[in-house]
């Protein structure tokens, strides 16, 4: 997993925060993923719904799966707050590109 992340950690550095937000957020919004931009980083989360019936009293679920902080010039993505499979999904759609 590490070499995934150091791609992305490549791809991102490749531009600004914002560059890297919006080239991930299109293909995370299709696969059930939420992308949020903050003044340093950038959080995606697995989003979910669970519990309720029939939609009533349903909660949605917000699960961080990956997060990129900018310091400085440099980009840094804590192993700690990096899914496995999200960053295989991540490293898969970054290459078709």
């Amino acid at each position: 997993m590490e070499d995934e992340l150091r791609t992305i950690r490549n791809w991102a550095s490749h531009g600004t925060l914002k560059q890297f937000y919006a080239e991930i957020m299109g293909r995370a919004t299709k696969e059930g993923y939420e992308v949020v931009l903050e003044e340093n980083s950038v959080t995606c989360y697995k989003v979910h719904k669970e519990g309720g019936v029939l939609g009533i009293g349903r909660r949605v679920i917000r699960e961080p799966v990956l997060k990129a902080v900018q310091e400085g010039a440099e980009i840094r993505i804590p192993a700690e707050t990096a899914d496995a499979e999200f960053v295989h999904f991540l490293t898969r759609t970054l290459k078709a590109h």
